[in-house]
């Protein structure tokens, strides 16, 4: 499993003051290479959710971040796509199991049901593979990685849109489909009176 590059750099040994001190610089200089790539992927998720109707000629878009996650490894661990779909830790083995020389970089979107709300799942990973003799005899590799989740407006989706993602959840036949949007309809419908009972008691938030 990877260990965090700060925990890395914080735990080495003072014995050889040579090496130890060219191993945190090392450590250093990859914090700021996975910082920076890390920064742009950010700034481009905040991209579009602040313009959401450009986002939305090209792609759907989500309404803001509900969740992210951003962290880097100096080495990498498959552990972090637990807990995602099967299609999202389907997609990025590919990514982690590149084991060739040199960086790569994946953006990919995934837009689905979960807990009865329509997702889109954003995930951008950079990562660089060492060859050699020196540093990467301890450190392989290092890799930085965004996870965002958000929801998605049921307004931005075309109906076939919307019937697609339906029956990928719920099923391809007539009665599932029209059973669970039924279903959704009054879990919608109880969610927003409630949220509406909340404002008229707290008319300050």
């Amino acid at each position: 499993m990877g260990a965090a590059i700060s925990t890395l750099r914080e735990t080495l040994k003072e014995g050889d003051r040579a090496i130890e001190e060219k191993k945190k610089q090392d450590l250093e200089i990859m914090q700021r290479m996975v910082d920076a790539q890390l920064d742009k992927y950010e700034a481009d998720l905040n991209t579009k959710f602040l313009s959401p109707d450009a986002t939305a000629k090209t792609e759907v878009p989500g309404i803001r971040a509900l969740r992210r996650t951003r962290s880097s490894t100096a080495i990498t661990s498959e552990n972090l796509l637990n807990g995602f779909k099967k299609t999202v830790t389907t997609a990025l083995n590919v990514f982690l199991g590149n084991a060739s020389a040199g960086q790569k970089d994946e953006s990919k979107y995934f837009v689905y049901i979960h807990h009865n709300a329509i997702v889109r799942v954003d995930v951008k990973l950079w990562r660089w593979n060492f060859v050699g003799t020196g540093f990467s005899d301890t450190y392989k590799s290092v890799m930085g990685y965004i996870i965002c989740l958000s929801v998605v407006d049921i307004a931005v989706l075309k109906t076939a849109e919307f019937v697609y993602l339906i029956s990928e959840y719920a099923g391809d036949s007539e009665t599932e489909v029209a059973q669970y949007c039924e279903a959704m309809g009054k879990m919608y419908s109880s969610a927003r009176k409630l949220k509406q009972s909340q404002a008229i008691a707290s008319p300050s938030d």
